[in-house]
């Protein structure tokens, strides 16, 4: 189990509430904080210390108030913290259900788990760290399918983003296949592009074009 462990998350209840959760697996040191800043200091100070901190549990968004911050958010302290302990386990606490970006965390910056917030929350945390514990990803059942449903669209076809970037501008699909068909590209024909949109529909769960736009736009694909 994780010995030395610290919590980045502005919210005191939420704060609180991960202490509990990890207090349930009897790790034995927690420290908390509410600022990036700070959690950046205590990382250095622990690493200088020989007795760095084994995994940091940190939410993405962090309010601004009175006080000056160098490091405004959740992504920028694990960039920041990537660049002192690049082995320090990371596990990304957050209600962001941006797929884009939550598969730039992964992608670039090699995090260990994302939990979303919610009602099962301390038992996605739990189930996280055992996960991490195994050396495996672990990702909120939610997350992983959206992951998956990126991964299915990416591997089948790779105008999937242009088409989506072509709807969110306003082009009819006759317009979308005069287009596909002027750049020469596969699958240019307007059943072909029917076809592409309609699965889309199906991977997104959206009954209209513009619902798959939105989601789209919501998730960080476009």
């Amino acid at each position: 189990m994780f010995q030395n462990v610290l919590i980045a998350e502005d919210q005191n209840t939420i704060n609180k509430g991960v202490e509990r959760t990890l207090n349930e697996l009897n790790i034995p040191n927690i420290a908390t904080t509410q600022y990036c800043d700070d959690a950046l200091l205590k990382l250095k100070a622990a690493f200088r210390t020989d007795q760095p901190f084994d995994l940091l549990i940190t939410d993405l968004s962090f309010k601004a108030d009175h006080r000056e911050r160098t490091l405004k958010s959740g992504e920028a302290l694990i960039e920041a913290v990537k660049t002192i302990q690049p082995n320090l386990k990371i596990v990304v606490f957050s209600v962001e259900h941006r797929i884009g970006k939550i598969k730039n965390l992964i992608d670039t910056y090699d995090i260990n788990a994302y939990v979303e917030k919610g009602r099962e929350e301390s038992i996605e945390l739990k189930k996280a760290i055992h996960t991490i514990l195994e050396d495996k990803m672990y990702c909120s059942p939610s997350i992983a399918q959206l992951l998956r449903n990126v991964d299915d669209i990416s591997q089948t076809d790779q105008y999937d983003e242009l088409l989506l970037q072509l709807l969110a501008k306003g082009l009819k699909r006759e317009q979308i296949a005069n287009y596909f068909q002027e750049k020469d590209f596969p699958a240019r024909s307007l059943s072909s592009i029917e076809k592409r949109i309609n699965k889309l529909k199906v991977l997104f769960d959206a009954h209209t074009s513009e619902q798959l736009v939105a989601i789209a736009i919501d998730r960080g694909l476009i």
